[in-house]
């Protein structure tokens, strides 16, 4: 299957996005293996914000929550974390703040 999609997103140039049913299944697999906080986390930042994934794997906790636990409303990448090394921000919205909210209470407990 993934090679279809691969092969269709070659052919023509577009990227394959999940739909709320395959995120629904993929989140409901990570919640039963190990590090799940942490890998919800990473795949709400993905597909709700928008976010590469070697910005996601450059970030640290610090990046993301304030001082009291809250997460913040825009994240800062600096030109070392993105793919073009140009620094970007990226924004937050309640939705996803909400969702990753227990997620990084989680890893804040572990550090």
């Amino acid at each position: 299957m993934f090679r279809c999609i691969k092969y269709f997103c070659f052919l023509y140039g577009t990227s394959k996005t999940l739909t709320k049913k395959e995120l629904k299944r993929i989140l409901a697999f990570i919640s039963v293996k190990r590090h799940a906080a942490r890998n919800r986390a990473m795949l709400l930042m993905t597909h709700l914000a928008g976010m590469r994934v070697g910005e996601v794997a450059a970030l640290r906790v610090s990046d993301v929550r304030l001082e009291d636990e809250v997460v913040k409303s825009e994240i800062r990448l600096l030109p070392e974390q993105t793919k073009g090394h140009r620094a970007r921000t990226v924004f937050l919205n309640e939705r996803l703040q909400n969702k990753v909210d227990p997620s990084v209470k989680t890893l804040c407990r572990l550090i």
